[in-house]
């Protein structure tokens, strides 16, 4: 009996010693464009730091183009920064959390707020576009990954602008639910702050419920 009251209250402390002192790092990676105001990045990073729990942060692998980004990881697009280089594909498999935020510039870059049945015709390609890059990210990154929506980036909405994105995004949630992604939607989010301007940047509001979303996986 005491040898089993022993070993009990051993065991409890190893588990006690080994959960103070053996937290869980995380490695967190980040794509996106640049349009700027990503602020997610930096709110993550930042309470990550707070919490002890970062182990790297890496938003170096940039690009305003879908099929670039693709390309850059079948050639395994090497970085150097900081006397360091950086492994595209080695960051993928070394991910904890994967926050995927591109094609909302070039969806900008066609986007016309008076014709949506030009902006499905350019919204077909970008789909086939980010399925082959989402089918070359699940090669590498085993981490918990996200993809986020895109929003308007006019200041105009009506019933047809509605539709479109709602359909977009419907499209991406179930894209992303059959390769095991989890899909933020940010068009009502950002619809709701509104906007002032033609501003495509993403607004506060944005930001903020990105973070708030992650921030429940990194506890």
């Amino acid at each position: 009996m005491k040898k089993t009251i022993y070993f009990l209250l051993t065991f409890f402390c190893v588990f006690v010693i080994y959960n103070k002192y053996n937290k869980r790092l995380i490695n967190y990676i980040s794509f996106n464009d640049n349009l700027g105001s990503y602020y997610y990045n930096e709110m993550i990073k930042d309470y990550l730091i707070q919490k002890n729990k970062l182990a790297n942060y890496n938003n170096l692998f940039k690009t305003n183009n879908i099929n670039s980004l693709t390309k850059d990881i079948k050639s395994n697009k090497t970085i150097h920064y900081n006397n360091k280089d950086y492994y595209l594909k080695k960051e993928l498999r070394e991910s904890d959390i994967l926050v995927i935020f591109i094609g909302e510039d070039e969806l900008s870059k066609f986007y016309d707020k008076y014709d949506m049945n030009k902006n499905y015709y350019y919204f077909d390609k970008m789909y086939d576009e980010i399925k082959s890059l989402i089918t070359e990210i699940n090669k590498y990154a085993k981490g918990k990954i996200f993809f986020l929506g895109y929003y308007n980036p006019t200041n105009y909405y009506d019933s047809k602008s509605d539709e479109f994105f709602y359909k977009i995004d419907n499209k991406l949630y179930n894209l992303m639910i059959d390769n095991n992604i989890n899909y933020l939607n940010l068009y009502e989010i950002v619809k709701g702050n509104n906007y002032k301007s033609d501003e495509i940047h993403l607004n506060s509001k944005g930001n903020k419920h990105i973070m708030d979303t992650i921030s429940v996986y990194l506890k």
